[in-house]
Protein backbone atom coordinates (compact mmCIF):
# COMPACT_ATOMS: atom_id res chain seq x y z
CA UNK A 1 0.00 0.00 0.00
CA UNK A 2 3.06 2.17 0.75
CA UNK A 3 4.34 1.67 -2.60
CA UNK A 4 1.05 2.59 -4.31
CA UNK A 5 0.61 5.01 -1.83
CA UNK A 6 3.98 6.94 -3.12
CA UNK A 7 3.14 6.30 -6.85
CA UNK A 8 0.04 8.25 -6.27
CA UNK A 9 1.93 10.95 -4.80
CA UNK A 10 4.41 11.55 -7.20
CA UNK A 11 1.78 11.29 -10.18
CA UNK A 12 0.01 13.64 -7.88
CA UNK A 13 3.56 16.06 -8.07
CA UNK A 14 3.76 15.51 -11.78
CA UNK A 15 0.48 16.30 -12.26
CA UNK A 16 0.61 19.87 -10.22
CA UNK A 17 3.57 20.36 -12.10
CA UNK A 18 2.52 20.14 -15.26
CA UNK A 19 -0.10 22.23 -14.45
CA UNK A 20 2.07 25.20 -13.10
CA UNK A 21 4.64 24.77 -16.09
CA UNK A 22 2.27 23.26 -19.13
CA UNK A 23 4.73 25.19 -22.06
CA UNK A 24 7.66 24.79 -20.42
CA UNK A 25 6.92 20.91 -19.79
CA UNK A 26 5.59 20.37 -23.61
CA UNK A 27 8.61 22.68 -25.04
CA UNK A 28 10.92 20.36 -23.26
CA UNK A 29 9.18 17.29 -24.43
CA UNK A 30 8.79 18.35 -28.01
CA UNK A 31 12.40 19.39 -28.37
CA UNK A 32 13.37 16.38 -26.89
CA UNK A 33 11.87 13.93 -29.53
CA UNK A 34 12.64 15.88 -31.71
CA UNK A 35 16.15 15.57 -30.88
CA UNK A 36 16.12 11.66 -30.30
CA UNK A 37 14.66 11.48 -34.17
CA UNK A 38 17.85 14.21 -35.30
CA UNK A 39 19.80 11.37 -33.24
CA UNK A 40 17.87 8.44 -34.87
CA UNK A 41 18.41 10.19 -38.45
CA UNK A 42 22.01 11.15 -37.83
CA UNK A 43 21.15 14.74 -39.40
CA UNK A 44 22.91 16.84 -36.68
CA UNK A 45 25.24 17.98 -39.53
CA UNK A 46 22.01 19.80 -41.28
CA UNK A 47 21.32 23.39 -40.42
CA UNK A 48 18.01 23.13 -40.08
CA UNK A 49 18.31 20.54 -37.20
CA UNK A 50 20.91 22.00 -35.50
CA UNK A 51 19.25 25.82 -35.10
CA UNK A 52 16.46 23.93 -34.26
CA UNK A 53 18.20 22.17 -31.16
CA UNK A 54 19.58 25.58 -29.93
CA UNK A 55 16.18 27.28 -29.65
CA UNK A 56 14.50 24.07 -27.50
CA UNK A 57 17.60 24.09 -25.54
CA UNK A 58 17.54 28.08 -24.85
CA UNK A 59 14.06 28.15 -24.84
CA UNK A 60 13.53 25.92 -21.29
CA UNK A 61 15.53 28.36 -19.21
CA UNK A 62 13.58 31.26 -20.88
CA UNK A 63 10.15 29.94 -20.15
CA UNK A 64 10.79 28.93 -16.69
CA UNK A 65 11.96 32.59 -16.07
CA UNK A 66 8.92 33.90 -17.87
CA UNK A 67 6.30 31.66 -15.79
CA UNK A 68 7.85 32.54 -12.89
CA UNK A 69 7.45 36.49 -13.91
CA UNK A 70 3.56 35.98 -15.18
CA UNK A 71 2.82 34.66 -11.40
CA UNK A 72 3.36 38.54 -10.69
CA UNK A 73 0.74 39.92 -11.98
CA UNK A 74 -2.87 39.03 -11.44
CA UNK A 75 -4.23 40.99 -14.26
CA UNK A 76 -4.17 39.93 -18.31
CA UNK A 77 0.00 38.04 -18.94
CA UNK A 78 -0.32 37.06 -21.96
CA UNK A 79 2.00 39.46 -23.10
CA UNK A 80 5.12 38.29 -21.44
CA UNK A 81 4.78 34.85 -22.84
CA UNK A 82 4.29 36.30 -26.48
CA UNK A 83 7.18 38.66 -25.94
CA UNK A 84 9.45 35.47 -24.89
CA UNK A 85 8.36 33.08 -28.01
CA UNK A 86 9.12 36.15 -30.39
CA UNK A 87 12.47 36.61 -28.43
CA UNK A 88 12.86 32.96 -29.50
CA UNK A 89 11.61 32.84 -32.91
CA UNK A 90 13.58 36.02 -33.66
CA UNK A 91 16.66 34.25 -32.59
CA UNK A 92 15.93 31.19 -34.78
CA UNK A 93 15.95 33.59 -37.75
CA UNK A 94 18.75 35.34 -37.19
CA UNK A 95 21.18 32.42 -36.49
CA UNK A 96 23.68 32.61 -39.22
CA UNK A 97 24.89 29.41 -41.50
CA UNK A 98 28.69 28.70 -42.90
CA UNK A 99 28.04 26.27 -45.41
CA UNK A 100 26.49 23.23 -43.31
CA UNK A 101 27.30 24.73 -39.65
CA UNK A 102 26.09 27.13 -37.30
CA UNK A 103 28.26 30.78 -37.92
CA UNK A 104 30.40 31.45 -34.86
CA UNK A 105 29.06 34.37 -34.08
CA UNK A 106 25.18 32.93 -33.50
CA UNK A 107 27.19 30.18 -30.86
CA UNK A 108 28.15 32.90 -29.04
CA UNK A 109 25.50 34.58 -28.83
CA UNK A 110 23.42 31.06 -27.76
CA UNK A 111 25.82 31.28 -25.21
CA UNK A 112 25.08 34.64 -24.04
CA UNK A 113 21.00 34.36 -24.14
CA UNK A 114 21.85 30.83 -22.50
CA UNK A 115 23.66 32.59 -19.80
CA UNK A 116 21.07 35.49 -19.30
CA UNK A 117 18.03 32.90 -19.49
CA UNK A 118 19.48 30.96 -16.17
CA UNK A 119 20.84 34.42 -14.27
CA UNK A 120 16.68 35.11 -14.91
CA UNK A 121 15.30 32.55 -13.18
CA UNK A 122 17.51 33.60 -10.15
CA UNK A 123 15.94 36.81 -9.60
CA UNK A 124 12.35 36.32 -12.04
CA UNK A 125 9.97 36.07 -8.90
CA UNK A 126 11.75 39.39 -7.22
CA UNK A 127 11.42 41.85 -9.95
CA UNK A 128 9.00 43.86 -8.65
CA UNK A 129 9.60 43.14 -4.96
CA UNK A 130 12.39 42.22 -2.60
CA UNK A 131 12.79 40.36 0.94
CA UNK A 132 16.40 39.59 1.58
CA UNK A 133 15.24 36.05 3.66
CA UNK A 134 13.19 35.05 1.10
CA UNK A 135 15.28 35.32 -1.50
CA UNK A 136 17.52 33.38 -0.05
CA UNK A 137 15.06 30.33 0.70
CA UNK A 138 14.60 30.70 -2.79
CA UNK A 139 18.45 30.96 -4.15
CA UNK A 140 18.39 27.86 -1.99
CA UNK A 141 15.49 25.95 -3.26
CA UNK A 142 17.03 26.51 -6.97
CA UNK A 143 19.85 24.75 -6.58
CA UNK A 144 18.66 22.23 -4.34
CA UNK A 145 16.18 21.39 -7.09
CA UNK A 146 18.68 21.64 -9.66
CA UNK A 147 21.10 18.76 -7.98
CA UNK A 148 18.87 16.79 -6.77
CA UNK A 149 17.25 16.80 -10.28
CA UNK A 150 20.64 16.17 -11.81
CA UNK A 151 21.23 13.46 -9.19
CA UNK A 152 18.04 11.52 -10.09
CA UNK A 153 18.30 11.82 -14.03
CA UNK A 154 21.77 10.39 -13.78
CA UNK A 155 20.63 7.44 -11.37
CA UNK A 156 17.56 6.82 -13.84
CA UNK A 157 20.14 6.93 -16.71
CA UNK A 158 23.12 4.63 -15.26
CA UNK A 159 19.98 2.43 -14.11
CA UNK A 160 19.16 2.00 -17.86
CA UNK A 161 21.96 1.45 -19.71
CA UNK A 162 23.20 -1.12 -17.38
CA UNK A 163 19.88 -2.74 -18.16
CA UNK A 164 20.55 -2.39 -21.76
CA UNK A 165 23.92 -3.82 -21.63
CA UNK A 166 23.12 -6.74 -19.55
CA UNK A 167 19.86 -7.51 -21.98
CA UNK A 168 22.57 -6.74 -24.85
CA UNK A 169 25.52 -9.56 -23.32
CA UNK A 170 22.58 -12.40 -21.35
CA UNK A 171 20.29 -12.55 -24.34
CA UNK A 172 22.64 -11.93 -27.51
CA UNK A 173 20.37 -8.68 -28.08
CA UNK A 174 22.66 -6.12 -29.99
CA UNK A 175 21.90 -2.14 -29.51
CA UNK A 176 23.26 0.57 -31.89
CA UNK A 177 25.45 2.78 -30.21
CA UNK A 178 22.60 5.41 -30.88
CA UNK A 179 20.61 4.05 -27.89
CA UNK A 180 23.07 5.14 -25.09
CA UNK A 181 23.14 8.74 -26.31
CA UNK A 182 19.30 8.91 -27.01
CA UNK A 183 18.80 7.91 -23.39
CA UNK A 184 20.92 10.59 -21.93
CA UNK A 185 18.66 13.00 -24.06
CA UNK A 186 15.69 11.56 -22.74
CA UNK A 187 17.01 11.61 -19.07
CA UNK A 188 18.32 15.26 -19.30
CA UNK A 189 15.50 16.47 -21.62
CA UNK A 190 12.33 15.38 -20.00
CA UNK A 191 13.09 13.71 -16.99
CA UNK A 192 15.35 16.11 -15.80
CA UNK A 193 13.24 19.14 -16.34
CA UNK A 194 10.39 17.74 -14.49
CA UNK A 195 12.17 16.84 -11.72
CA UNK A 196 13.67 20.30 -11.50
CA UNK A 197 9.87 22.19 -12.18
CA UNK A 198 8.36 20.16 -9.17
CA UNK A 199 10.94 21.20 -6.36
CA UNK A 200 10.12 25.11 -7.19
CA UNK A 201 8.09 26.05 -4.42
CA UNK A 202 4.79 28.18 -5.26
CA UNK A 203 4.87 31.12 -2.69
CA UNK A 204 8.28 32.33 -2.71
CA UNK A 205 7.93 35.67 -0.85
CA UNK A 206 5.97 33.88 2.17
CA UNK A 207 9.15 31.99 2.92
CA UNK A 208 10.84 34.09 5.64
CA UNK A 209 12.59 31.87 8.24
CA UNK A 210 15.82 31.46 7.59
CA UNK A 211 17.52 27.95 8.41
CA UNK A 212 21.24 28.18 8.28
CA UNK A 213 22.58 24.42 8.25
CA UNK A 214 25.61 23.82 10.12
CA UNK A 215 26.75 22.03 6.59
CA UNK A 216 26.13 25.69 4.51
CA UNK A 217 27.92 27.59 7.54
CA UNK A 218 30.70 25.26 7.42
CA UNK A 219 31.18 25.42 3.41
CA UNK A 220 30.78 29.17 3.88
CA UNK A 221 33.38 29.88 6.81
CA UNK A 222 35.82 26.85 6.24
CA UNK A 223 36.25 26.58 2.19
CA UNK A 224 34.76 29.86 0.07
CA UNK A 225 36.06 32.42 2.78
CA UNK A 226 39.79 30.93 2.53
CA UNK A 227 40.01 30.44 -0.71
CA UNK A 228 38.75 34.22 -0.86
CA UNK A 229 41.74 35.13 1.47
CA UNK A 230 44.29 32.32 -0.68
CA UNK A 231 43.68 34.69 -4.08
CA UNK A 232 43.77 37.63 -2.17
CA UNK A 233 47.31 36.88 -0.99
CA UNK A 234 48.09 35.50 -4.46
CA UNK A 235 46.69 38.51 -6.23
CA UNK A 236 48.62 41.10 -3.66
CA UNK A 237 51.87 39.02 -3.97
CA UNK A 238 51.58 39.59 -7.70
CA UNK A 239 51.09 42.95 -7.56
CA UNK A 240 54.34 43.44 -5.35
CA UNK A 241 56.05 41.77 -7.94
CA UNK A 242 54.86 43.56 -10.79
CA UNK A 243 55.77 47.02 -8.61
CA UNK A 244 59.11 45.43 -7.10
CA UNK A 245 60.51 44.72 -11.24
CA UNK A 246 57.90 47.91 -12.91
CA UNK A 247 56.69 45.48 -15.37
CA UNK A 248 52.84 45.82 -16.57
CA UNK A 249 50.69 43.22 -15.70
CA UNK A 250 50.30 39.53 -17.54
CA UNK A 251 46.96 39.29 -19.41
CA UNK A 252 46.11 35.92 -17.57
CA UNK A 253 45.66 37.83 -14.57
CA UNK A 254 42.42 38.98 -15.81
CA UNK A 255 41.25 35.41 -15.40
CA UNK A 256 42.30 35.49 -11.59
CA UNK A 257 40.92 38.59 -10.51
CA UNK A 258 37.39 37.44 -12.12
CA UNK A 259 37.39 34.27 -10.64
CA UNK A 260 37.92 36.37 -7.16
CA UNK A 261 35.64 38.65 -7.99
CA UNK A 262 32.94 36.32 -8.75
CA UNK A 263 33.71 34.04 -5.50
CA UNK A 264 33.28 37.31 -3.69
CA UNK A 265 29.93 37.99 -4.65
CA UNK A 266 28.38 34.41 -3.92
CA UNK A 267 29.78 34.49 -0.60
CA UNK A 268 27.82 37.71 -0.19
CA UNK A 269 24.95 36.21 -1.66
CA UNK A 270 25.21 33.23 0.44
CA UNK A 271 25.83 35.23 3.63
CA UNK A 272 23.80 38.33 3.44
CA UNK A 273 20.57 37.70 5.66
CA UNK A 274 22.78 36.46 8.52
CA UNK A 275 25.73 38.81 8.26
CA UNK A 276 24.96 40.81 11.39
CA UNK A 277 23.14 38.53 13.38
CA UNK A 278 25.86 35.29 13.20
CA UNK A 279 28.20 35.10 16.19
CA UNK A 280 31.36 34.72 13.89
CA UNK A 281 33.83 37.91 13.30
CA UNK A 282 34.75 35.77 9.83
CA UNK A 283 31.74 36.52 8.18
CA UNK A 284 30.41 39.39 9.97
CA UNK A 285 33.36 41.14 8.90
CA UNK A 286 33.27 39.98 5.26
CA UNK A 287 31.79 42.97 4.05
CA UNK A 288 32.77 45.68 4.04
CA UNK A 289 36.81 44.33 3.89
CA UNK A 290 36.66 42.48 0.96
CA UNK A 291 35.48 44.98 -0.90
CA UNK A 292 37.84 47.61 -0.09
CA UNK A 293 40.59 44.79 -0.93
CA UNK A 294 39.31 44.34 -4.44
CA UNK A 295 39.42 47.38 -5.43
CA UNK A 296 43.28 47.87 -6.35
CA UNK A 297 43.04 44.72 -7.58
CA UNK A 298 40.06 45.63 -9.71
CA UNK A 299 42.55 48.96 -11.05
CA UNK A 300 45.41 45.78 -11.83
CA UNK A 301 42.44 43.91 -13.99
CA UNK A 302 41.97 47.64 -16.06
CA UNK A 303 45.74 47.42 -16.61
CA UNK A 304 46.31 43.90 -17.79
CA UNK A 305 42.97 44.55 -20.03
CA UNK A 306 44.21 47.54 -21.53
CA UNK A 307 47.59 46.48 -22.07
CA UNK A 308 46.25 43.48 -24.75
CA UNK A 309 43.84 45.65 -26.20
CA UNK A 310 46.30 48.47 -26.76
CA UNK A 311 48.84 45.91 -28.31
CA UNK A 312 46.33 43.53 -30.29
CA UNK A 313 42.62 45.38 -30.50
CA UNK A 314 39.75 43.94 -29.15
CA UNK A 315 38.63 40.35 -30.11
CA UNK A 316 35.42 38.87 -28.04
CA UNK A 317 37.85 37.20 -25.56
CA UNK A 318 39.31 40.76 -24.42
CA UNK A 319 35.83 42.82 -24.67
CA UNK A 320 33.95 40.10 -22.48
CA UNK A 321 36.57 40.70 -20.19
CA UNK A 322 36.32 44.19 -20.10
CA UNK A 323 32.57 44.76 -19.57
CA UNK A 324 33.42 42.07 -16.76
CA UNK A 325 35.72 44.57 -15.17
CA UNK A 326 33.23 47.38 -15.39
CA UNK A 327 30.74 45.66 -13.85
CA UNK A 328 32.71 44.25 -11.09
CA UNK A 329 33.82 47.47 -10.05
CA UNK A 330 29.81 48.44 -10.59
CA UNK A 331 28.95 45.92 -7.88
CA UNK A 332 31.61 47.10 -5.90
CA UNK A 333 30.61 50.40 -5.45
CA UNK A 334 27.31 49.13 -5.40
CA UNK A 335 28.23 46.90 -2.30
CA UNK A 336 30.26 49.57 -0.51
CA UNK A 337 28.02 52.52 -0.85
CA UNK A 338 24.29 51.67 -1.69
CA UNK A 339 21.64 51.57 1.27
CA UNK A 340 19.74 48.97 -0.17
CA UNK A 341 22.40 46.43 -0.73
CA UNK A 342 19.45 44.05 -2.99
CA UNK A 343 21.62 40.92 -3.86
CA UNK A 344 18.85 40.12 -6.65
CA UNK A 345 21.29 43.55 -8.64
CA UNK A 346 24.02 40.98 -9.16
CA UNK A 347 22.10 38.43 -11.50
CA UNK A 348 19.79 40.63 -12.73
CA UNK A 349 22.67 43.26 -14.02
CA UNK A 350 24.36 40.14 -15.32
CA UNK A 351 21.53 38.98 -17.34
CA UNK A 352 20.89 42.65 -18.67
CA UNK A 353 24.30 42.90 -19.79
CA UNK A 354 24.35 39.21 -21.31
CA UNK A 355 21.72 40.01 -23.23
CA UNK A 356 22.65 43.64 -24.57
CA UNK A 357 26.53 42.97 -25.46
CA UNK A 358 25.23 40.17 -27.74
CA UNK A 359 23.73 42.64 -30.59
CA UNK A 360 24.04 46.66 -32.18
CA UNK A 361 26.72 48.47 -32.81
CA UNK A 362 28.03 48.89 -28.93
CA UNK A 363 28.10 44.56 -29.13
CA UNK A 364 30.93 42.58 -28.85
CA UNK A 365 30.82 41.36 -32.42
CA UNK A 366 30.69 45.21 -34.04
CA UNK A 367 33.43 46.65 -31.41
CA UNK A 368 35.80 43.04 -32.17
CA UNK A 369 35.65 43.38 -36.16
CA UNK A 370 35.91 47.22 -36.22
CA UNK A 371 39.31 46.78 -33.91
CA UNK A 372 40.90 43.93 -35.98
CA UNK A 373 40.09 46.21 -39.21
CA UNK A 374 42.05 49.12 -37.43
CA UNK A 375 44.95 46.52 -36.03
CA UNK A 376 44.96 45.15 -39.58
CA UNK A 377 45.32 48.61 -41.47
CA UNK A 378 47.95 49.31 -38.62
CA UNK A 379 50.28 46.12 -39.31
CA UNK A 380 49.38 46.15 -43.11
CA UNK A 381 50.34 50.21 -43.38
CA UNK A 382 53.76 49.62 -41.18
CA UNK A 383 54.52 46.50 -43.26
CA UNK A 384 54.07 48.17 -47.12
CA UNK A 385 56.15 51.02 -45.61
CA UNK A 386 58.72 49.09 -45.15
CA UNK A 387 58.45 47.57 -48.40
CA UNK A 388 56.79 44.04 -47.52
CA UNK A 389 59.56 43.20 -45.37
CA UNK A 390 59.00 43.01 -41.52
CA UNK A 391 60.02 40.71 -38.02
CA UNK A 392 58.76 37.30 -37.79
CA UNK A 393 56.07 38.52 -34.59
CA UNK A 394 54.69 41.60 -37.02
CA UNK A 395 54.14 39.28 -39.64
CA UNK A 396 52.25 36.25 -37.80
CA UNK A 397 50.27 39.26 -36.29
CA UNK A 398 48.89 40.08 -39.44
CA UNK A 399 48.25 36.84 -40.30
CA UNK A 400 46.35 36.16 -36.83
CA UNK A 401 44.05 39.20 -37.90
CA UNK A 402 43.33 37.79 -41.30
CA UNK A 403 42.58 34.48 -39.59
CA UNK A 404 40.23 36.50 -37.40
CA UNK A 405 38.43 38.51 -40.05
CA UNK A 406 38.12 35.52 -42.60
CA UNK A 407 36.83 32.42 -39.70
CA UNK A 408 33.97 36.01 -38.86
CA UNK A 409 33.32 36.50 -42.49
CA UNK A 410 34.46 39.72 -42.49
CA UNK A 411 37.69 39.84 -44.69
CA UNK A 412 36.00 41.56 -46.98
CA UNK A 413 35.99 44.62 -45.05
CA UNK A 414 39.72 44.99 -45.62
CA UNK A 415 38.90 46.45 -49.03
CA UNK A 416 39.17 49.71 -48.60
CA UNK A 417 43.04 49.09 -47.10
CA UNK A 418 44.16 46.49 -50.10
CA UNK A 419 41.87 48.01 -52.92
CA UNK A 420 40.69 44.62 -53.89
CA UNK A 421 38.57 42.15 -51.97
CA UNK A 422 39.86 38.86 -51.10
CA UNK A 423 37.01 36.75 -51.83
CA UNK A 424 36.10 37.98 -55.25
CA UNK A 425 40.50 38.24 -56.00
CA UNK A 426 41.37 34.64 -54.92
CA UNK A 427 38.20 31.96 -55.76
CA UNK A 428 38.59 29.23 -53.06
CA UNK A 429 36.32 26.81 -51.96
CA UNK A 430 37.21 27.12 -48.39
CA UNK A 431 37.79 29.34 -45.56
CA UNK A 432 41.17 28.21 -44.87
CA UNK A 433 42.60 28.58 -48.45
CA UNK A 434 41.32 32.13 -48.63
CA UNK A 435 43.56 33.69 -45.93
CA UNK A 436 46.48 31.41 -46.71
CA UNK A 437 45.97 32.67 -50.41
CA UNK A 438 46.07 36.65 -49.11
CA UNK A 439 49.29 36.15 -47.30
CA UNK A 440 51.22 34.66 -49.82
CA UNK A 441 49.80 37.07 -52.51
CA UNK A 442 51.43 39.90 -50.36
CA UNK A 443 54.60 38.24 -50.54
CA UNK A 444 55.75 39.56 -47.24
CA UNK A 445 59.54 39.15 -46.16
CA UNK A 446 60.58 38.22 -42.99
CA UNK A 447 63.98 39.96 -41.85
CA UNK A 448 64.33 38.22 -38.31
CA UNK A 449 64.71 34.33 -37.96
CA UNK A 450 61.82 32.52 -36.67
CA UNK A 451 64.31 30.08 -35.05
CA UNK A 452 65.19 32.43 -32.57
CA UNK A 453 62.00 33.12 -30.76
CA UNK A 454 59.89 29.97 -32.11
CA UNK A 455 60.73 26.10 -31.97
CA UNK A 456 58.23 24.95 -34.64
CA UNK A 457 58.04 25.05 -38.41
CA UNK A 458 54.57 24.45 -40.27
CA UNK A 459 53.78 23.36 -43.72
CA UNK A 460 50.45 22.71 -44.96
CA UNK A 461 49.21 21.42 -48.47
CA UNK A 462 47.65 23.92 -51.12
CA UNK A 463 43.98 22.26 -50.52
CA UNK A 464 42.79 24.05 -53.81
CA UNK A 465 44.66 21.62 -56.03
CA UNK A 466 44.17 18.63 -53.63
CA UNK A 467 42.56 15.60 -54.83
CA UNK A 468 42.97 12.43 -53.55
CA UNK A 469 42.47 9.65 -55.99
CA UNK A 470 41.39 6.02 -54.16
CA UNK A 471 42.08 3.67 -57.14
CA UNK A 472 44.48 0.64 -56.66
CA UNK A 473 43.37 1.08 -52.69
CA UNK A 474 41.07 0.13 -49.98
CA UNK A 475 40.50 1.92 -47.38
CA UNK A 476 41.35 6.03 -46.66
CA UNK A 477 41.20 7.64 -43.48
CA UNK A 478 42.86 10.86 -42.21
CA UNK A 479 44.46 10.49 -38.88
CA UNK A 480 46.14 12.53 -36.51
CA UNK A 481 49.98 12.29 -35.41
CA UNK A 482 52.07 12.37 -32.87
CA UNK A 483 54.81 11.33 -30.93
CA UNK A 484 52.53 10.34 -28.14
CA UNK A 485 49.14 8.89 -29.71
CA UNK A 486 49.94 5.54 -30.95
CA UNK A 487 46.39 4.19 -31.44
CA UNK A 488 45.91 5.35 -34.89
CA UNK A 489 44.22 2.41 -36.52
CA UNK A 490 42.99 1.64 -40.12
CA UNK A 491 41.36 -2.22 -40.67
CA UNK A 492 43.58 -3.29 -37.70
CA UNK A 493 46.86 -1.57 -38.48
CA UNK A 494 48.56 0.89 -36.54
CA UNK A 495 50.51 4.26 -37.49
CA UNK A 496 52.64 6.31 -35.01
CA UNK A 497 55.56 8.54 -35.25
CA UNK A 498 58.68 7.34 -34.46
CA UNK A 499 60.38 9.89 -31.21
CA UNK A 500 62.49 12.40 -32.48
CA UNK A 501 63.59 11.23 -35.65
CA UNK A 502 61.98 11.11 -39.30
CA UNK A 503 59.81 8.06 -39.30
CA UNK A 504 56.17 6.52 -39.29
CA UNK A 505 56.01 3.19 -37.53
CA UNK A 506 53.53 0.68 -38.89
CA UNK A 507 52.20 -2.56 -37.07
CA UNK A 508 49.12 -4.84 -37.50
CA UNK A 509 48.39 -4.68 -33.90
CA UNK A 510 51.51 -5.36 -32.12
CA UNK A 511 53.55 -7.08 -34.80
CA UNK A 512 55.69 -4.55 -36.56
CA UNK A 513 55.10 -4.56 -40.67
CA UNK A 514 58.62 -1.67 -41.14
CA UNK A 515 58.95 1.99 -41.21
CA UNK A 516 58.61 4.79 -43.87
CA UNK A 517 61.09 7.20 -44.28
CA UNK A 518 60.07 10.65 -44.09
CA UNK A 519 63.36 12.78 -44.55
CA UNK A 520 63.68 13.13 -47.95
CA UNK A 521 60.50 14.91 -48.39
CA UNK A 522 60.69 16.90 -45.44
CA UNK A 523 64.20 18.08 -46.91
CA UNK A 524 62.25 18.63 -50.23
CA UNK A 525 59.75 20.92 -47.91
CA UNK A 526 62.60 22.95 -45.94
CA UNK A 527 63.68 23.99 -49.63
CA UNK A 528 60.03 26.02 -50.05
CA UNK A 529 59.96 29.85 -50.10
CA UNK A 530 56.41 29.56 -49.15
CA UNK A 531 55.42 27.18 -46.27
CA UNK A 532 50.83 27.57 -46.89
CA UNK A 533 51.28 26.42 -50.38
CA UNK A 534 52.71 23.22 -51.18
CA UNK A 535 52.04 21.35 -54.12
CA UNK A 536 50.55 17.98 -52.54
CA UNK A 537 52.63 15.84 -54.95
CA UNK A 538 55.77 17.23 -52.74
CA UNK A 539 53.92 16.09 -49.43
CA UNK A 540 52.77 12.66 -50.75
CA UNK A 541 54.73 9.47 -50.11
CA UNK A 542 54.01 5.67 -51.44
CA UNK A 543 55.83 2.67 -49.66
CA UNK A 544 55.14 -0.90 -50.66
CA UNK A 545 55.77 -3.49 -47.48
CA UNK A 546 54.97 -7.06 -48.22
CA UNK A 547 51.66 -7.43 -47.34
CA UNK A 548 50.62 -3.35 -47.23
CA UNK A 549 50.77 -0.85 -49.91
CA UNK A 550 50.43 2.43 -47.86
CA UNK A 551 49.98 5.78 -49.42
CA UNK A 552 50.81 9.38 -47.50
CA UNK A 553 49.08 12.53 -48.63
CA UNK A 554 50.09 15.34 -45.64
CA UNK A 555 47.58 18.35 -45.47
CA UNK A 556 50.39 19.47 -42.81
CA UNK A 557 53.46 18.48 -40.78
CA UNK A 558 55.19 19.90 -37.85
CA UNK A 559 58.61 19.91 -37.08
CA UNK A 560 60.01 20.83 -33.82
CA UNK A 561 63.82 21.04 -32.47
CA UNK A 562 65.77 18.07 -30.69
CA UNK A 563 66.44 20.66 -27.89
CA UNK A 564 66.77 23.72 -26.91
CA UNK A 565 70.56 24.43 -28.60
CA UNK A 566 70.03 22.35 -31.55
CA UNK A 567 68.85 23.70 -35.49
CA UNK A 568 68.40 20.05 -36.59
CA UNK A 569 64.30 19.56 -36.33
CA UNK A 570 62.34 16.38 -36.30
CA UNK A 571 58.52 15.47 -37.78
CA UNK A 572 56.61 16.00 -34.79
CA UNK A 573 53.22 15.86 -35.39
CA UNK A 574 51.36 15.61 -38.95
CA UNK A 575 47.63 15.87 -39.86
CA UNK A 576 47.45 13.14 -43.24
CA UNK A 577 45.47 11.28 -44.99
CA UNK A 578 46.22 7.62 -44.76
CA UNK A 579 45.54 5.15 -47.95
CA UNK A 580 46.01 1.51 -47.56
CA UNK A 581 45.60 -2.40 -49.47
CA UNK A 582 46.07 -5.23 -48.27
CA UNK A 583 48.16 -7.49 -50.95
CA UNK A 584 47.17 -10.63 -49.57
CA UNK A 585 43.72 -10.08 -50.16
CA UNK A 586 44.16 -9.76 -54.09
Amino acid sequence: MKIISSLGEITSNAKDTFKRFPITLCWAIVGTLFTLCTIETNTFDSAFYGKTILIFTLGISWLIATRFFEEQFTKDKTWVFLLTLGFLLLFYFSVDIDGSEIHQNSIIRFVLYFLTGHLLVMVAPFVFSWNKSAYFNYLKSVFIALVRSLFFSLILYLGIVLALLAIKHLFAIDFKGERFFQVFVFCIGIVNTWIYLSDFPKEVHNQLAINYTKALEVLVKYILIPLVILYLIILYAYGLKIIINWNLPKGWVSYLVIALSFLGFIVQILINPIQKTINSRTISRFYPWFYYLLLPLIALLFIAIFRRINEYGVTENRYFVLVLACWILAMCLYILFSKGKKMKVFPFSLAGIAFLVSFGFWGVFSISTKSQLLQFKKVYTAIKKDNFSTTFEKKNQLRSIVRYLNNKQELHKVEPILGYNPKTMFKTDGRWQLQNRLMDSLEIKVTNSPHKTYGNDYYSVDEFNLTINTKKYDFLKRLFLNNYNKKNIIQGYRFYLSEKINTINVLKGDTSIGEIDCSEMIKKLKAQEKNYTISPDLMTIEHDFKTLSVKFIFHSIGLSKIDDNATKKYLSSADVYVLIKEKNAE
